[in-house]
């Protein structure tokens, strides 16, 4: 059931989680290999570790093309670390015209309607980001494995699955650029493998010179993937949370009108979503709606609107939203 896309409520959220969540994704792999009997050098692990590197490191530019519900885009990505500090731009090429840019502390969007987003986002969240995923604690719910080797925009690649074993969250696939790490092509994919978004660099400029003196590393920003369990402490409380999630973040958003939004933030090490909890009003969502891969569910309770959204299917955000009630 879609209900109220066009809604204020419903619209900000997702377009923010749009704006913050959009994926590196790309077509899957051809074979598949166990794990186990890769390499070193070609182990899962080592490799997600190189492209974690090589993403928070490496100036890039190219041309990538998106293929998302049956439409392709051609995207134009401009990737560059300057100073210890990582600033990127988006522009789509194709279809209608929208933008993202990030810098060190702000997203920067413009949307296909013409209409411009800007906030605040501290943490340093790439177009990409792969900080913070550690396979030996995905084992749970995701299935890592090497997964073979395959060709992209002209250069030899390494394929690695993060594949989930439920229909509660999405995976990944990364075809890791031998020479320099960098993913070319990545798929989302659901609990079947199937793939539900794809991106692949159709062409890439790799800066490989030598940073100069006055540059500093970059920091990796601390990822709320590897962020500790915590328990809500306001009067909202979340049971039954969806198998493998956990509370991990919780701040309060001031309105300009005097009021306020409780967020709080779950996640399964890799996959997350987003509860927003503020005074009820005419336009908040009841039911459910999504943009692309992104859902989101809203119901009101006891004079409050709760939402939530993520990049996760849509019975994750429906059991995550029957799962709040307030405490005795």
């Amino acid at each position: 059931m879609n209900l109220g896309v066009d809604r204020r409520l419903a619209s900000y959220w997702l377009l923010l989680g749009l704006c913050c969540l959009l994926p590196f994704q790309g077509l899957g792999a051809e074979g598949r290999d166990a794990s186990d009997s890769a390499p070193d050098s070609l182990s899962p692990s080592v490799l997600l570790t190189r492209m974690t590197e090589a993403v928070r490191s490496l100036s890039y530019d190219g041309t990538l093309v998106y293929l998302h519900q049956n439409r392709l885009e051609t995207l134009s990505i401009d990737h560059r670390v300057e100073d210890g500090q990582v600033e990127e731009r988006l522009i789509a090429l194709s279809g209608p015209i929208w933008a993202v840019a990030r810098d060190k502390d702000r997203v920067n969007c413009v949307l296909t309607d013409g209409r411009p987003i800007s906030f605040e986002y501290k943490g340093g969240s790439r177009f990409l980001d792969t900080d913070g995923i550690d396979p030996q604690a995905l084992h749970a719910h995701y299935s890592v494995e090497y997964l073979g080797r395959a060709r992209v925009a002209g250069r030899e690649t390494e394929v690695v699955g993060i594949l989930p074993k439920d229909d509660l969250r999405y995976g990944y696939r990364f075809h890791i650029d031998r020479e320099t790490a960098l993913p070319l092509k990545s798929d989302l994919i659901d609990h079947r493998h199937e793939p539900l978004e794809q991106l692949m660099f159709t062409s890439i400029n790799v800066h490989l010179s030598s940073p100069p003196q006055s540059a500093s590393p970059v920091q990796a920003a601390p990822s709320l993937r590897g962020a500790p369990a915590t328990t809500s402490s306001s009067q909202w409380r979340f049971e039954p949370i969806p198998d493998g999630f956990n509370l991990v973040m919780q701040h309060q958003i001031d309105q300009s009108n005097g009021t306020h939004v409780e967020h709080f933030l779950f996640t399964d090490r890799l996959s997350s979503y987003s509860i927003y909890i503020e005074p009820a009003s005419d336009d908040g969502l009841e039911g459910s709606t999504n943009i692309g891969t992104v859902h989101a569910a809203g119901r009101r309770l006891d004079g409050y609107q709760i939402t939530a959204v993520g990049e996760v299917p849509l019975v994750t955000v429906q059991v995550a939203i029957a799962s709040v009630h307030r405490a005795p």
